[in-house]
């Protein structure tokens, strides 16, 4: 520690610190927020007041969280703790804020706002699948009897912004091919076989933002939510809510991520499935539902049968149609056939009729020319 402190005649301090580390959750135990056995708050210690300008190389903000090259204006009073101006690195992003801790008898009360700028994900998460930055802007206030009160009644609202979010196991081209795949395999709404499908073709690669999402955030019994948030993916896109629980350190994530090409002849829409991040932070598990994506689907293979058995019964009438035409020119040929015979017998008897007509008057006439002529005077 490095520095100059003065103090006054009434033993109040002040004047500028250098630490190469601070613990302001044990600064904050120490002088303000003693607990008895019960868990509950014991009377603060008697400390002088002081109004100390300290930098600080490594500054534990709790919950791991370590900040760097920190700056803050500390405050201290009989019940009181303020921390005004508080600039620092963290995470590959800047944080900035201030806060005041406060004793009300037994009780103690924490208002503060803050900012945090573009800090890294997995620097936050201590590591873990996911990418990004993330930039908020909070105000916060919490009262309880106990540190477990003051975490459970923390509240708070502000925005909260995530850039270049990178999400594991979420392709964003999967759905179309999934949707692909279950459109050409037989009996494809059979139980598991769409969510076995999606579930694949979202693990073969990783979703990234291809801009900035960001929502209103509120935190309620120390549960920070954000939303709705939109994320552009490319092809899909993501809308939904993002929790943390600031006790537990678990992400609750919740959408829909819709998008992506169709088989042809499909209507029902984009193609859309539930998809979720639980967890904590740094080792979240993916859920999926694809209920919504099954029901579109139940609609296009419906269609399709539909449209196989129009096409069926069409084939079937055109079938019919020239069966009865070939069935027709059969009975026209016959029936011309038929004349024809008819005609050529006709013909045939005709021409046998004149020709006997003819050999009878060639008889008759030869009768006549062989007779003698007393014959044919006396007859």
């Amino acid at each position: 520690m490095t520095g100059t402190l003065m103090r006054a005649p009434g033993g109040a301090l002040r004047g500028r610190l250098g630490l190469d580390r601070l613990s302001l959750p044990q600064l904050a135990t120490a002088l303000l927020l003693p607990t008895e056995a019960n868990g509950r708050f014991a009377p603060p210690p008697p400390h002088p007041s002081a109004a100390l300008d300290a930098r600080i190389a490594s500054l534990e903000l709790g919950r791991g969280l370590v900040a760097t090259e920190a700056s803050v204006a500390l405050g201290l009073a009989d019940t009181s703790l303020t921390l005004r101006d508080l600039t620092a690195k963290l995470a590959g992003g800047r944080i900035a804020g201030s806060a005041t801790i406060t004793r009300l008898g037994a009780a103690a009360a924490i208002t503060g706002e803050g900012k945090v700028d573009a800090a890294a994900v997995p620097a936050l998460a201590g590591g873990g699948p996911l990418g990004g930055r993330l930039s908020a802007d909070l105000r916060v206030s919490t009262t309880a009897e106990t540190l477990a009160g003051l975490d459970e009644a923390l509240s708070g609202s502000g925005t909260l912004t995530l850039q270049d979010l990178s999400v594991p196991e979420a392709d964003p081209a999967g759905l179309g091919r999934a949707l692909a795949r279950a459109a050409e395999i037989d009996d494809p709404l059979r139980e598991g076989r769409l969510q076995a499908l999606v579930s694949e073709e979202l693990a073969k690669g990783g979703a990234q933002a291809r801009g900035p999402a960001r929502a209103a955030a509120t935190i309620v019994g120390g549960v920070l939510r954000a939303g709705p948030l939109d994320i552009d993916f490319g092809p899909t896109r993501w809308t939904g809510t993002v929790g943390y629980d600031l006790r537990a350190g678990r992400l609750d994530a919740r959408g829909t991520l819709a998008g992506g090409p169709v088989p042809r002849g499909w209507n029902a829409g984009p193609p859309a499935v539930q998809l979720g991040l639980t967890g904590p932070l740094g080792a979240p598990e993916r859920s999926l539902d694809v209920g919504a994506l099954s029901n579109g689907l139940a609609a296009f293979v419906l269609q399709r049968e539909l449209e196989t058995i129009e096409l069926s019964e069409a084939d079937q009438v055109e079938r019919q149609r020239r069966r009865a035409r070939i069935e027709m020119d059969r009975a026209r040929a016959a029936a011309l056939k038929a004349a024809a015979d008819k005609a050529a017998a006709e013909k045939a008897a005709a021409e046998r009729a004149a020709a006997e007509e003819a050999a009878q008057r060639a008889r008759a006439q030869g009768e006549g020319q062989g007779a003698t002529p007393t014959e044919a005077q006396h007859p």
